[in-house]
């Protein structure tokens, strides 16, 4: 999924908590059930073939583009979120916050598992790989019905949070 739908889903479930530890372990684990929805990702194939192993990759052109992506996907993400929790002004902000981030963690250390093949966090990686590879491989994550399934997800978590 692109980070902005991790985001927005993440501090939407970390809404409903005022416990700081609570609303980061919904976010982290938020993160690998909607890596397993069908979805579509603006990464490149040749960014992550690229990364993979090769921290020089980082002086690459290529790898600040891919990263200008991430950072907008992550603005747009928090700017969403952020209207939309503060429909409900009962939310903790900090909990929002804590679990968006979270919510999003996986992926960054990803990429450093990529570029340094640090042991500690291969679980990480591990389970990406697993999601990603036994879901993804089998569908077609075309930019349409990826994008649509993302909105839709958004709004089923938005709608059941604050209305039901």
């Amino acid at each position: 999924m692109v980070l902005a739908s991790h985001i927005i889903i993440a501090g939407l479930l970390g809404s409903q908590t005022e416990n700081y530890f609570l609303a980061a372990a919904i976010g982290f684990s938020s993160h690998y059930v909607l890596d397993g929805i069908p979805h579509w990702d603006y990464l490149s194939e040749e960014f992550e073939a690229k990364a993979q192993g090769n921290p020089g990759f980082m002086k690459n052109k290529n790898f600040w583009r891919e990263i200008g992506k991430v950072a907008l996907d992550i603005l747009i993400g928090l700017v969403l979120l952020f209207s939309l929790t503060n429909l409900n002004k009962s939310s903790n902000t900090t909990a929002v916050f804590t679990a968006a981030i979270f919510g999003i963690l996986p992926d960054p250390l990803g990429l450093l598992y990529w570029m340094t093949k640090w042991k500690i966090i291969k679980w990480n990686s591990d389970i990406q790989n697993f999601v990603h590879h036994s879901i993804h491989k089998k569908i077609d994550q075309a930019f349409w019905p990826g994008i649509s399934i993302q909105v839709a997800a958004i709004w089923l978590v938005f709608i059941i949070i604050f209305y039901f």
